[in-house]
């Protein structure tokens, strides 16, 4: 029985799929019948679609999702959350920026009774290294702005690094129109916390990818747009309680 549904969206990562799967596989050894690993595709032109292929050949917990158009990480992401059959779906990138070990830790708070689990960078004992300058005060800024305008009482409402159960997706799936990255992941976050499902931040090291792991696909100068039209947004469908 699929306890945990693993999405991780790719694009262009060839490279990264054979030890990005090894090490969740590791990770999560004790439990590797009970998870699967859906790699979203947005029609990579670089061949990473059959090397999802052929590693799946490897290790059966490997399913390919084609998401088929670059839309975003946002869509990517819900495109592996409407075909996951687990109970739990688990969140992380492709380059292994944050630890398979720290998704585990996730997985097991999930167990615990919360329903939506974040990896920070943000908390103490977390840590984010290798962000460029204007990435990590942007992120940061974005963050502040969630909590003081969105009402999120988080530290890292922007991250991609999180679990939660499914039902919370399919409760909220038509109020989730935003495609792209962080406006995706603070949206859901918010219906999550205003409707008062228990929340937790976990500490975390994030590690930007080395030069040989690809490179980012996230611009902030597109972005960020995005994501102050959708705090606007959010701030006037803000519950009053």
């Amino acid at each position: 029985m699929i306890k945990s549904s693993i999405v991780i969206p790719v694009y262009n990562e060839k490279n990264n799929i054979l030890s990005t799967t090894e090490r969740i596989i590791d990770a999560f050894s004790l439990l590797k019948n009970e998870i699967e690993i859906l790699f979203v595709d947005d029609a990579s032109p670089d061949g990473t679609e059959d090397e999802i292929i052929r590693v799946s050949k490897i290790y059966n917990q490997v399913k390919l999702v084609q998401h088929g158009i670059k839309e975003g990480i946002g869509a990517a992401h819900k495109a592996g959350y409407k075909v996951a059959i687990g109970e739990y779906i688990l969140c992380i990138d492709a380059d292994l920026s944050q630890s398979p070990k720290d998704l585990l830790k996730i997985k097991e708070e999930l167990d615990k009774g919360y329903d939506l689990v974040i990896g920070s960078r943000y908390i103490d004992e977390g840590k984010q290294i290798g962000k460029s300058p204007i990435r990590d005060i942007g992120s940061r800024g974005m963050n502040k702005i969630c909590r003081y305008f969105l009402g999120i009482k988080l530290t890292d409402c922007t991250h991609t690094f999180r679990g939660f159960r499914k039902v919370l997706y399919e409760k909220f799936s038509n109020k989730l129109d935003e495609k792209g990255h962080p406006a995706f992941q603070v949206q859901f976050s918010f219906w999550i916390y205003h409707n008062k499902f228990r929340t937790l931040e976990i500490p975390i090291f994030f590690i930007e990818r080395e030069e040989d792991g690809g490179t980012s696909k996230i611009s902030i100068k597109k972005e960020a747009p995005r994501f102050l039209k959708l705090v606007l947004k959010l701030m006037i469908q803000m519950p009053k309680y």
